[in-house]
């Protein structure tokens, strides 16, 4: 499945991994064009068609994708005249209720050191290194 014309050579993309040359996946590329275009002729679902030929279901997608050959995907069509409702956006307000608990930390000696939650974790944990290394 290599061609050369004139100077340079040609290799079928799917013949390719990373841009290198793959002569394993080279006979199966057709193999699997083939064994695409036969269940589509069948008129099977894939998984009866697989069944019935000995072909792993996962193997099929994945060489049916890899080749370009997967069916496109089609958005439902919106009835005629039916125009989408217009984007709107619900005001949020936040109450007292939904504030932040404060950062509470147990010390030694049964001592609590209360934080605001908006500290930074950093100052948080140099704050309690200069307590535990006081005497």
């Amino acid at each position: 499945m290599i061609w050369q014309h004139g100077t340079h050579w040609e290799v079928p993309l799917e013949a390719t991994v990373n841009g290198n040359f793959d002569k394993l996946n080279a006979g199966k590329a057709g193999l699997w064009r083939r064994r695409i275009d036969d269940q589509r002729a069948s008129g099977l679902s894939v998984r009866a068609w697989c069944a019935a030929n000995d072909a792993r279901e996962h193997c099929f997608y994945w060489w049916r994708t890899r080749l370009g050959l997967s069916p496109k995907q089609r958005r439902p069509s919106k009835p005629a005249g039916v125009k989408p409702a217009p984007l709107a956006f619900a005001q949020v307000v936040l109450g007292a209720s939904a504030a932040v608990e404060p950062i509470r930390l147990q010390l030694a000696g049964r001592r609590e050191l209360v934080l605001p939650a908006s500290m930074p974790l950093e100052r948080v944990a140099k704050l309690v290194r200069a307590i535990e290394a006081a005497p």
